[in-house]
């Protein structure tokens, strides 16, 4: 069972900071949170602990975060000269394989069940809460032995993307049973007096199964320690397209990544969505897109549904039938539209940042029917003067915020231009079904 703290820490959505874990046990909290958001480069949520080791400080299951919506990988994500950025790109999947374009494409989207005649357009922020399957490693690092010595246990044997499984043979689900069973085997070596030093570490590269023996360094607090940074859970904020009349969703309109300089979908093993409260909006700008803020407690009575499919067209999964009873009885039912019935002009779309469900004015500037980047399907531009004043345009967060023209849903809103945040990419509808 995963462990519950109750500390309130700032978290930014997908590109934000991982602090270093080095199989430490430690519970208590630090204050480096800003120092290390400013300072680092590492994609990730924001994990921090005393000393720099260990501890998740998302939202857990039972506590309230204060989260932040935030760019996509590296805060670039190409095209254009990396001229746009993801807006929301944020937590993750629920169900235990890595989805990929092929995964996505065989399982035909997510078409079980589905009617894709038609869609409640929804426009919710929400919180989401992510797992990981197995723990990822999102860097390596040098550590300080009891003497002094400064060694780097884990270099060339992981690297960033990599997910650690067991440990001699030992399942390890998050960081503190990593840690566990690393000191545990050690210490066992040391009562023994046997001539051991390492242990065997298996892990997922990619698609492939590996193995490694790395030599766990003893720090002057007598525990053992690999140098390794790794995450097993993510939080942050997004916003749910559509539903179906049976509670099925599709959010976001990208995938989520795993925060690391890997560039890959994350590989999760549950993922939820909660309800959460908006507390700020940072308007967008030239040159540094805008974000928003909120409060999200991981309870059960905040609960909203369960995640199961992360795909690079979005996130999907199950609405609990009280929001879908909740939900349908204030959303419009709209008919999706095929591509060929995009077209240039106006549209709108519909979005909860102001704090309760409106529709804001857009301009279709331009359709790619083939376009090889799904994702930027259609050009957009903010012309809205609410919104712009509001937010300034697109801001990160709202990424899924579903697109509205002559009476259809035609897709959703998922990137941002880094030079006018009043401008940005949509992906189109059959593209997320």
């Amino acid at each position: 069972m995963r462990k519950f703290f109750g500390k309130f820490v700032s978290v930014t959505l997908a590109a934000a900071v991982i602090a270093m874990f080095a199989l430490s046990s430690d519970d208590k909290w630090c204050s480096r949170v800003d120092k290390a958001f400013d300072e680092s480069a590492l994609g990730s949520f924001l994990n921090e602990s005393k000393a720099g080791y260990g501890r998740y400080a998302t939202g857990l299951p039972g506590q309230a975060a204060s989260v932040l919506a935030d760019s996509g990988e590296n805060g670039e994500n190409g095209g254009n000269g990396g001229t746009e950025q993801d807006i929301g790109r944020t937590a993750d999947t629920a169900s235990t394989h890595r989805a990929t374009d092929r995964d996505y494409e065989e399982t035909d989207k997510i078409s079980d069940g589905i009617n894709v005649e038609g869609v409640y357009a929804c426009g919710r922020l929400t919180g989401i809460y992510e797992q990981t399957e197995g723990v990822l490693v999102v860097n390596t690092t040098e550590v300080t032995d009891e003497d002094g010595k400064k060694v780097n246990p884990a270099d060339k044997k992981v690297q960033c993307g990599d997910y650690i499984l067991s440990v001699n043979g030992r399942t390890v689900a998050d960081k503190e049973e990593l840690s566990e069973a690393v000191n545990d085997i050690m210490k066992q070596y040391d009562e023994r007096h046997e001539d051991k030093s390492t242990v065997n570490i298996k892990f997922l590269r990619g698609s492939e199964k590996m193995s490694a023996d790395i030599t766990p360094v003893r720090m002057d607090d007598g525990r053992y320690y690999m140098g390794i940074w790794v995450k097993d859970d993510l939080a942050g904020i997004g916003t749910i397209t559509y539903y179906t009349k049976d509670g099925r969703f599709g959010a976001l309109g990208h995938g989520i990544g795993d925060g690391t300089q890997s560039g890959n979908l994350l590989y999760a093993n549950s993922g939820d969505l909660y309800s959460m409260k908006l507390t700020k909006i940072k308007k967008g700008k030239s040159g540094a897109p805008g974000e928003i803020g909120g409060v999200v407690y991981f309870g059960k009575k905040s609960h909203i549904g369960t995640l199961d499919c992360n795909s690079n067209l979005g996130i999907y999964g199950q609405l609990d039938s009280d929001e879908l009873s909740e939900y349908a009885a204030e959303d419009t039912y709209y008919p999706v539209a095929g591509k060929d019935e995009i077209h240039t002009g106006r549209a709108q779309m519909i979005s909860e940042i102001s704090g309760k469900l409106e529709k804001y004015n857009l301009e279709i500037t331009n359709i790619d029917k083939k376009a090889t980047d799904t994702n930027k399907g259609m050009e957009l531009k903010v012309t809205d003067d609410r919104l712009i004043e509001l937010s300034g345009g697109i801001v990160q967060g709202t990424s899924g915020s579903p697109i509205i023209q002559d009476g259809k849903i035609i897709g959703a809103v998922t990137h941002v231009f880094v030079d006018d945040p009043t401008g940005g990419y949509g992906i189109c509808i059959d593209e997320m079904l």
